[in-house]
């Protein structure tokens, strides 16, 4: 009888946690994957562990974004390390000269584009995390991938480096 009970709950542990993760794959501009592992806790993001990430909700059009893009580019250079920046455009579709632009202005992370089959992550983080469309918009996760909070609008990168350092501690 301890073991029915036992296997039962093992097996409603796993249902509660399977139903509390949704697994995404991101295509980027490059054409490369990210393979994203949304849970209870946060994110993992299969190509960068133990690394802190910020998702950057931007646009090409948008003059905040576009003022952040340098700022974006040094603090991922200067962090390469403990960061990883992936950007997500939720704009009009990008074309490789706007693509071309945005890595003229320092990006220098991957980017993935809503309209080009990563809708579905998006409408799942906006669900999420209540976020309804103003950008820019970052999202911070530590080394271990626990959601630490979120920036609605531009950061500077002094701010933004103080909160990467204190996220890079295990």
């Amino acid at each position: 009888m301890f073991k029915k009970i036992l296997l039962a709950t093992i097996f409603l542990v796993t249902l509660t946690y399977a139903q509390n993760v949704k697994n995404f794959v991101l295509s980027t501009m490059e054409g490369e994957k990210i393979h994203i592992e949304v849970n209870d806790d946060g994110i993992k993001v299969k190509e960068y562990p133990k690394k802190v990430i910020i998702l950057d909700f931007f646009g090409k059009n948008c003059p905040p974004c576009r003022a952040e893009m340098p700022i974006l580019g040094k603090i991922q250079k200067k962090y390469k390390n403990t960061l990883q920046i992936i950007g997500l455009h939720v704009q009009e579709p990008l074309d490789i000269k706007d693509y071309s632009m945005i890595q003229n202005r320092g990006v220098n992370f991957p980017i993935a584009d809503y309209m080009q089959g990563n809708q579905e992550f998006v409408e799942y983080i906006s669900k999420l995390t209540g976020w309804r469309g103003s950008i820019p918009y970052l999202l911070f996760f530590d080394v271990n991938g626990t959601y630490k909070g979120y920036h609605l609008g531009m950061m500077d990168e002094a701010t933004m480096g103080k909160l990467i350092e204190k996220m890079s501690k295990k």
